[in-house]
């Protein structure tokens, strides 16, 4: 066996970590920006696999027949977890003791969080519970380590895999091309296997987590790395002459293009992501990779000047990533003296200063005064102790549920004969179910929080089961409030979250909002009010039930106006929605009423929403903050005051 030869970092692949990173950080700071910022994990998974994948069959010329042994085995193994140790103890214990100071519904769950984290199986737990960033109420704040989960993971099975295939098909002298050419082979078939898989959790069965966190379906980018590692030590890519190097250079910003270009546009639910993007994007990766090769030659001293940022930002990414997450969230609640639009610029910067503190400060005391850095580092774990111990087992907003589940148990009396199903509305899919998909992250129902009404609607003869008229039952305990209101209120989960700040804003206003209601609820909704108050209505009634997308017209608001009765001033509220195209039609239907109807007028949320966003809007880009809610209680109450 010949010894391998000892390359220096290529600094160029720094750069194509800095373009990864800000593509990620961009999406979970600013979502409604790059919706399809996530696809960008894959130039980490490419890049990965094609340093893997020389590293080991570099150690496999080096070590021989020794390769794939135990000793080899723990070598390896320590090698990577040296590698993220530092970085995530780092990362969990800063996350945790600010978490301490914070809101303490952060801390919901953080226990198995934090344990899913350090044992490497983030990704693991958030298959089984369901907790990504696109669908948990109260973020994890350890959610980004399922990428490094899913790299511990994925590195150690391509190490079974070349073991086992050094010990089957050995390299012999004189055939090492056709190892390579074996190995790339290999390396190509299971690509393709974990591309098909993703394709068919994703984009057929739409079990989009399963997709993205498995470590079988989400390791195709590895693969293209390792085999493109592997073609490289075929033929050896040497830096293009002065003269063809522009064609390259196009190549690069073509690559990068193609992959920023897909980000607009690719929603992480969607078939389209799991079929064609990310396996584009893995693509494209490789591509760029090689363009490096072929531009920068592997000594940092040669990049230029202008790019020296690039390198020392790229170096960074692993630590930003891991930090900017936790900062994100906590700090809304942290810095509260601060407008919310500037706390993902604050979390941004602070990742990056806390990124440099570690590498530059940090590693380098700890490797020179070891008995002190321990004593400090045993210090430090104090907060994040106290944290465990204070993390809650239910948040504020499932003790709401709770609560309001009781309620209805109690208030519930079904009339005699009718038979009622119970209906389970504990936990996160309960709570989903009660509020709507739709409510994200940082959802505060315990400033908006409705008692659930669930009635039963008759299906089958005499047979009653839980159904739309969940959604469209009036609260009949509240009927005696309409008699001195002015303005009544009905809407969705963007007016629950709303409630207090109307009840405090707009004289002689009810309100009646309940999570995935439609503009159809509103129908029943005024008819049971109507007939229980004796044919009697406040005079105003305001309508924001267009969040949660179904296709009315203007046959649907016509009977809204008639189950009402006559003698009413109708408004209705405009939606914003992260997937705003779909709200246009609606939205121009609700105007057009407005132009034809003296009784119709319209308050028009979306250009106050859309030059708000970051202040009125969470990450979700359709609930309310604070700010948001009392914006959107200004909005109403301007409305109905000339009326």
């Amino acid at each position: 066996m010949t010894k391998g030869v000892t390359r220096k970092r290529i600094v160029g692949l720094d750069t194509l970590r800095f373009v990864a990173i800000t593509m990620v950080v961009i999406y979970h700071c600013f979502p409604g920006i790059l919706p399809g910022g996530f696809i960008a994990v894959e130039i980490f998974f490419a890049l990965s696999g094609f340093l893997m994948g020389q590293k080991l069959l570099r150690a496999y010329r080096k070590e021989g027949d020794k390769f794939g042994g135990p000793k080899s085995f723990l070598k390896f193994s320590l090698e990577r977890l040296k590698r993220f140790l530092p970085t995530l103890l780092f990362c969990i214990i800063l996350t945790l003791s600010l978490a301490y100071f914070a809101d303490p519904d952060l801390l919901t769950a953080a226990r198995p969080n934090t344990l899913s984290a350090v044992t490497f199986t983030t990704n693991i737990a958030s298959i089984v519970n369901g907790s990504t960033y696109e669908n948990s109420l109260i973020p994890n704040l350890f959610n980004q380590t399922w990428f490094l989960a899913l790299e511990l993971q994925v590195c150690i099975i391509f190490y079974f895999i070349t073991a086992l295939v050094t010990k089957i098909s050995p390299m012999k002298k004189g055939e090492t091309k056709k190892f390579y050419k074996r190995f790339l082979a290999l390396c190509m078939i299971i690509a393709v296997i974990s591309f098909s898989l993703m394709a068919i959790y994703g984009g057929w069965f739409n079990l989009y987590d399963r997709a993205y966190f498995g470590p079988d379906s989400h390791i195709g980018a590895f693969f293209l790395g390792a085999a493109f590692a592997s073609f490289t030590m075929i033929k050896r890519i040497w830096p293009a002459k002065k003269g063809r190097r522009w064609g390259w250079l196009v190549l690069l910003f073509a690559s990068v293009a193609g992959i920023v270009a897909f980000s607009p546009f690719i929603q992480y639910s969607s078939w389209l992501a799991f079929t064609v993007a990310l396996p584009s994007v893995a693509i494209l990766s490789i591509i760029m990779i090689l363009t490096v090769l072929k531009l920068q030659r592997p000594v940092s001293r040669r990049i230029p000047r202008a790019l020296k940022i690039f390198e020392f930002l790229g170096a960074l990414s692993f630590a930003v990533y891991l930090l900017h997450w936790g900062l994100f969230v906590l700090f809304p609640s942290l810095l509260s003296f601060c407008s919310i639009e500037v706390i993902p610029y604050i979390a941004i910067v602070a990742s990056v200063l806390l990124a440099i503190l570690l590498q530059k400060v940090i590693v380098p005391f700890s490797k020179k005064h070891k008995i002190i850095f321990g004593i400090l580092l045993i210090g430090s774990l104090v907060l994040p102790v106290m944290s465990l111990i204070k993390a809650p087992e239910k948040s504020s907003i499932e003790e709401n549920l709770i609560e309001a589940k009781t309620e209805l148990e109690e208030a519930n009396q079904p009339a005699k004969g009718v038979t009622t199903i119970a209906v389970d509305y504990s936990g996160m899919k309960g709570l989903a179910d009660l509020l709507g998909d739709g409510v994200m992250k940082f959802f505060d129902a315990s400033e908006g929080f409705a008692k659930p009404y669930p009635a039963t609607v008759r299906y089958g003869g005499a047979t009653y089961l839980p159904g739309r008229a969940y959604y469209n039952t009036p609260s009949y305990d509240r009927v005696s409030e309409l008699a001195s209101k002015r303005v009544m209120v009905l809407g969705d989960s963007v007016v629950l979250g709303a409630t207090n700040a109307l009840y405090n804003t707009v004289p002689g206003v009810f309100v009646d909002a309940l999570g995935s209601r439609n503009m159809t609820d509103a129908i029943n909704l005024l008819s049971g009010y109507r007939a229980a108050n004796g044919g009697v209505l406040p005079r105003i009634i305001v309508i924001g039930l267009i969040t949660n997308y179904t296709n009315f017209g203007v046959n649907t608001l016509q009977a809204i106006m008639e189950a009402a009765g006559p003698g009413h001033q109708f408004v209705f509220v405009t939606g914003y929605c992260k997937d705003a195209y779909s709200r246009a039609s609606q939205n121009q239907t609700l105007i057009w009423m407005a132009n034809n109807y003296g009784n119709v007028h319209v308050a028009d949320w979306v250009p106050i929403a859309d030059a708000n966003a970051w202040s009125y809007l969470y990450a979700d880009r359709i609930h309310l903050t604070p700010a948001g809610r009392q914006a959107y209680a200004n909005m109403v109450n301007q409305a109905v005051s000339g009326l």
